[in-house]
């Protein structure tokens, strides 16, 4: 019985491992990089071969071990995916009636090196304001707008795209 337990854990993280490679083969291939994409495919095929001898050998305990550790694999495959990626732009578009908290918003912007395309804007009643497109180009960027939005005084309108 211990025996049969130590193979069940030993199976656990080979395949944990096999579904952070498989994941990662996903990965690779969106980004274009062919040949490591084609080495984890070869390395996780290898192992999910021999995982079936032991999944037929082991009964449906294996089996339903098997099936958790690749969820718990392909979930720490993403979380590492996340942690080493680039960070995303997030395309903010800011929207107020009032030109001078916009022109303020405007200020903290260059302040803090966001880029930004400011534009000429119009209330609903045709009343001139701005209209603040900004590019936030890392997390710490992207919080520093999302407190500002969050302290300030007035309400904006804000529209989030991820690029």
């Amino acid at each position: 019985m211990k025996a049969f337990i130590i193979n069940l854990v030993i199976i656990f993280f080979i395949k944990v491992f096999d579904n952070i490679i498989s994941t990662s083969k996903v990965i690779l291939v969106q980004k274009n990089k062919a040949l490591l994409a084609a080495l984890t495919v070869v390395i996780s095929n290898i192992i999910f071969y021999k995982l079936i001898d032991a999944a037929s050998d082991g009964g449906d305990i294996t089996v339903y071990v098997i099936a958790i550790a690749s969820g718990i694999g392909t979930l720490l495959a993403l979380v590492i995916s996340n942690k080493f990626s680039k960070d995303r732009t997030y395309v903010n578009v800011i929207l107020n009636d009032n030109k001078k908290i916009m022109k303020d918003l405007r200020a903290f912007l260059v302040e803090n090196k966001i880029t930004n395309l400011t534009t000429d804007g119009y209330t609903k009643d045709w009343k001139k304001t701005l209209a603040i497109t900004a590019y936030a180009e890392t997390k710490e960027q992207s919080k520093l707008i999302d407190n500002y939005i969050k302290n300030s005084e007035t309400k904006f309108k804000r529209i989030i795209q991820v690029k």
